[in-house]
C-alpha cells in the first residue's frame, strides 16, 4: 500500500557563507577550532543550531554538538541530544532526534538520522504522525493517536523521491496499512502505485471493496484501475483515463460487471468526454468540437448502481459529437459582426423501469428527439449607427427511437434589426424580428400536415429605467434602487397545432420567460401575442462592494387580445391578467439569507407554484437550510439541509490557516506545537432531508457524523436515494483521513456527495494546493 508524504521545503544554500556564535564562553584556535559552550546559538544563512555545548574544526568545516541540540532550517526542525554535522557538505548524523515539519505540521522521532548531503538524508527506526498527545501522568511520552513507523526512510530532494522500509501505519493502536518497502513523491507530483481502499455497505449490492491502482502514464496522462468485489454481485472493474494535450482534453471510464450474481448478466457503463480546438487561442477563426458518449447495459441500471451515476439525468443518457466554428470581426456590409457555424450529431438512450409493480409515471418516459443531423450558423453585427442586425439559419433532422412517433426535416430561419435608445434617462429597446420555419416529415400523424411552411414577423418594444437613492440598514451604508419595465409584443396568429413538437417546450415561468416574446423554447412553436408585461424590482446594493443585498421584484402580463396558441392547453387563453410573479431575496439581515419565488393567480386567488430558501449562517462550519417547493397539481416539499458542531470545539479559520503556513517554529516543542494544533475533537452533524408533504414519506435523505480530531478526521454519511414511490437504495459510507499523510483517506469518500447535497456544507480542512498523487509499492528488498 502506498501514500504520499508531502516533504519538508528544502531551498538550496550557501555552505561558504560567515558562520556567527552567540555562548555564554567561547575559548579555541584562531581558524582552527572554536569551543562554545552555555546556551550556544551557531547561525549561518537560513540555519539555526542551539546547543548546550558545540565544537566547529575550521579544516572539515565541521560541527559536533551536545546537550539539547536543537537545527532549523526554512521553518522545520528537529531536536536531540547530539549532532555531528559538515557545514559545507551537509554530511552527518543526528542521534535520537525528535523532528517537527512546517509544510505537514507533523513531526515524530527516529533513532538516527543520517544527512547524505544537501539534499539527501536516511532516518533509522522512524515514527511520524501529526498527532501531538499530552504525556502520560509518569511523564512518559502519549501515544499517538495514528502513526506511521518504518525501519529506514530515504529522502532525496532532487530526485523529489521517497523510500520507505518496513512500513506500518497504526490506528488507536491498531494496524491498518503495511509494505515492506514503497516510494513516494516528495512534492505536489503524481506517481504510480495503489490508492488506499475503498469500501461501504450498499442494501442492492451488499458490501463492496475496491482497490485502485493509480497509473502516472505521463505528464499529461494517467489512469485508475480499480477492481471491485460486491458480496451479492461479484467482481467487476471501474477503470478511468485522463489525457491532456496542447488543445484537446478527455476522460474515459469504463464500469464494467462480467457477471452480475443478482441479475443473471453482464453489466456495465461507458462515459467518453473529449474537447478541443483548432488554431491559436488569439486567432480571428476559432473552431472547438466536443465528443460525449454515455451508454448503459441495461434499463436497471440506474436503480442498480444508482451511486455511480455520469449523467445529472440519471434515465436519460446523451451521446454527441459537436463542431463549432467562429468568425470575429468579419464585415457583411452591416458593420462589424461576428459569425458562428455549428454541426452536430446526438441521440439519447432512455431508461425505463421494467419491474412489474413500477409505477407508469415511472416506466412511462417518452424518448427524446434525435438530431441526425444539426447544422447551421448564427451572426451578429452592429452598425456605427448603432443598429444591431441578426441572423441564424439552422437545419435539423430528427429520428426517434419510438417508432410510433413523428420524424423528418425541419429547417428555422430567423432575422432580426434593433436599435437601442437613450430618452431623457429611459432605456428604449425596439426590436423587429422575422421566424420562418420550414417541415419535410417522412411519418406524420392522423391530421397532421407532411410539409408545411410558416413565416412569422414578432415586433417588440422593451423600455425602462433606474432611479437611485443612498440609505443605511443593520449599519450598513446602501443604494436603493427602482427599477420599472414594460415590454410590449406583437406576433400574429399562424395554425400550428398540426406540427409536430420536435424540441419545444412551454417555458418555465420566472424573471426570464415573462420577459421574453415566446411563450415556447426550441424552434417548434411560435407564439401569438398581443401584450404588455409590466414589473418592477428594487434592490439594495452595497455602497463600496456592489453586492446585493435585497431583491423584491412584481411583474404580470396584460393580454390586450386572445392569445389562441397556448402551451398548457388546447384552449385559447382569454383571461386578460396572467398570473403574478413575485420575487424576493435577501442577505441584508447578517448571517440570514432569504430566496423566494411564487407564481399567484389573482382570479383563482390562488398559489399556481412557488419556492422559498431560508438559510443561517453563523460562522465556518455552521450553516442550516429550509427550502419549501409547491407545485399545486403536482408535488409539495421541504428540504432541510445542514452542517453543525455539536461537541468540542470549532477552531477559526483563521488559526488554522495560521498554523499550517507558520514558518517560525523555532520555540516549539516538535511533540505540541500548540494548543490548538494537539488532538483535540469536534463533533459535526451534517446532512439533508427532502419530505413529501403529499406523499407523507421521506424521498431521499444523506445524513453523517463527522469528528475532526485535530490530526486525523472521520465521517459515517448514510445514503437514501428514491428509486420509485415504493424502491430505494441505502448506502453507507466511512471515511478516515489521516492529516500529514497528504490526507491519506481510507474507505468511501463522501466528499462529492457532501459537497452536491449539503448547501453550503463546507471541508473540514480546506487545502491551498492540490495534494500530491499515492506513491508506488515495490518488491521486498532485502538490502
Amino acid at each position: 500500500m502506498s501514500f504520499s508524504l508531502p516533504a519538508p521545503r528544502m531551498n538550496r544554500r550557501d555552505g561558504k557563507l560567515p558562520l556567527f556564535f552567540e555562548a555564554d564562553s567561547m575559548d579555541g584556535t584562531s581558524g582552527e577550532r572554536t569551543h562554545a559552550s552555555g546556551s550556544v546559538r551557531l547561525r549561518q544563512g537560513e540555519m539555526r543550531v542551539r546547543a548546550d555545548d558545540l565544537v566547529h574544526t575550521q579544516a572539515d568545516n565541521t560541527a559536533r554538538a551536545r546537550g539539547n541540540v536543537r537545527i532549523s532550517s526554512n521553518g522545520n526542525l528537529f531536536t536531540g541530544p547530539e549532532l555531528t554535522l559538515r557545514l559545507d557538505t551537509l554530511e552527518g548524523n543526528f542521534i535520537r532526534p525528535h523532528f517537527w515539519f512546517a509544510r505537514t505540521q507533523a513531526g515524530g522521532q527516529a533513532e538516527l538520522v543520517e544527512f547524505l548531503g544537501e539534499n539527501r538524508l536516511r532516518a533509522h527506526s522512524t515514527r511520524y504522525s501529526s498527532c501531538t498527545p499530552d504525556d502520560e501522568p509518569d511523564g512518559t511520552p502519549g501515544r499517538p493517536d495514528w502513526e506511521l513507523q518504518t525501519s529506514q526512510v530515504d529522502l532525496d530532494f532532487d530526485k523529489s523521491e521517497g523510500e520507505a522500509k518496513n512500513a506500518v501505519i497504526r490506528f488507536m493502536g491498531v494496524p491498518l496499512l503495511a509494505a515492506p518497502s514503497l516510494t513516494f513523491p516528495l512534492d505536489n507530483q503524481r506517481k504510480s502505485g495503489f490508492l488506499p481502499p475503498s469500501f461501504y455497505f450498499d442494501s442492492a449490492s451488499g458490501f463492496e471493496l475496491s482497490a485502485p491502482y493509480y497509473w502516472n502514464i505521463a505528464p499529461n496522462r494517467d489512469a485508475t484501475i480499480a477492481p471491485t468485489v460486491s458480496a451479492r454481485r461479484g467482481a467487476g472493474a471501474d477503470i478511468e483515463f485522463r489525457y491532456m494535450e496542447a488543445q484537446d482534453t478527455g476522460k474515459l471510464r469504463v464500469f464494467g460487471l462480467p457477471d452480475d450474481k443478482l441479475r443473471g448478466s453482464t453489466r456495465g457503463l461507458i462515459d467518453f468526454v473529449h474537447k478541443g480546438s483548432l488554431g491559436k487561442t488569439d486567432a480571428l477563426a476559432q473552431t472547438t468540437y466536443d465528443i460525449k458518449l454515455l451508454r448503459a447495459s441495461d434499463d436497471n441500471f440506474w436503480k442498480d448502481f444508482s451511486h455511480i451515476q455520469f449523467s445529472t439525468t440519471p434515465r436519460l443518457y446523451d451521446s454527441h459529437a459537436n463542431v463549432e466554428t467562429t468568425l470575429n470581426q468579419r464585415y457583411w456590409g452591416l458593420g462589424n459582426s461576428q459569425t458562428t457555424f455549428y454541426g452536430s450529431v446526438q441521440s439519447w438512450q432512455t431508461l425505463r423501469d421494467l419491474a412489474p409493480p413500477s409505477d407508469p409515471t415511472q416506466s412511462n418516459i417518452s424518448t427524446p428527439y434525435r438530431r441526425e443531423p444539426q447544422m447551421g450558423f448564427r451572426s451578429r453585427s452592429v452598425s456605427d449607427s448603432g443598429v444591431v442586425f441578426g441572423l441564424q439559419g439552422e437545419f435539423n433532422r430528427f429520428g426517434n427511437a419510438d417508432p410510433t412517433q413523428v420524424v423528418g426535416n425541419r429547417v428555422n430561419a430567423n432575422a432580426i434589426v434593433e436599435r437601442p435608445f437613450t430618452l431623457g434617462g429611459i432605456n428604449v429597446l425596439p426590436r423587429a424580428t422575422l421566424r420562418g420555419v420550414s417541415y419535410d416529415l417522412d411519418k406524420v400523424a392522423d391530421g397532421n400536415r407532411r410539409s408545411a411552411t410558416i413565416v412569422t414577423p414578432t415586433f417588440s418594444l422593451d423600455s425602462g429605467f433606474s432611479m437611485e437613492r443612498a440609505t443605511s440598514l443593520f449599519g450598513r451604508d446602501l443604494i436603493q434602487t427602482l427599477e420599472p419595465r414594460v415590454l410590449y409584443v406583437y406576433t400574429p396568429y399562424h395554425r400550428q397545432n398540426d406540427l409536430p413538437l420536435f424540441d419545444s417546450a412551454p417555458r418555465d415561468f420566472n424573471q426570464y420567460a415573462i420577459y421574453t416574446d415566446n411563450a415556447y423554447t426550441g424552434g417548434d412553436r411560435i407564439s401569438d401575442a398581443n401584450q404588455v408585461t409590466v414589473g418592477v424590482q428594487s434592490r439594495l446594493l452595497d455602497s463600496k462592494t456592489g453586492a446585493e443585498a435585497l431583491r423584491l421584484g412584481i411583474a404580470q402580463k396584460v393580454l390586450l387580445a386572445d392569445q389562441r396558441i397556448n402551451p398548457l392547453d388546447s384552449k385559447p387563453v382569454t383571461q386578460r391578467l396572467s398570473d403574478l410573479l413575485l420575487q424576493a431575496s435577501t442577505s441584508v439581515i447578517p448571517n440570514w439569507s432569504v430566496d423566494s419565488t411564487v407564481q399567484y393567480s389573482a382570479q383563482n386567488r390562488q398559489t399556481e407554484q412557488g419556492a422559498m430558501t431560508v438559510r443561517y449562517y453563523p460562522g465556518n462550519w455552521r450553516t442550516v437550510s429550509a427550502t419549501y417547493r409547491y407545485r399545486r397539481t403536482a408535488s409539495e416539499q421541504v428540504e432541510i439541509g445542514w452542517q453543525w458542531p455539536f461537541a468540542g470545539h470549532t477552531p477559526p479559520l483563521q488559526q488554522v490557516m495560521t498554523q499550517a503556513t507558520s514558518p517560525d517554529l523555532l520555540d516549539l516543542n516538535p511533540r505540541r506545537p500548540s494548543a490548538g494544533g494537539a488532538c483535540g475533537g469536534t463533533w459535526y452533524t451534517v446532512g439533508r432531508i427532502t419530505h413529501s408533504m403529499r406523499d407523507q414519506r421521506i424521498i431521499n435523505s444523506l445524513v453523517g457524523v463527522e469528528y475532526d480530531a485535530g490530526c486525523w478526521i472521520g465521517r459515517v454519511v448514510t445514503e437514501r436515494v428514491a428509486l420509485g414511490t415504493s424502491k430505494a437504495n441505502t448506502r453507507v459510507m466511512f471515511q478516515l483521513e489521516l492529516l500529514g499523510l497528504s490526507q491519506l483517506a481510507l474507505g468511501a469518500n463522501p466528499l462529492r456527495v457532501l459537497k452536491q447535497n449539503v448547501p453550503g456544507y463546507r471541508l473540514l480542512r480546506d487545502e491551498g494546493k492540490p495534494l500530491a498523487q499515492p506513491g508506488n509499492t515495490t518488491p521486498y528488498s532485502d538490502e
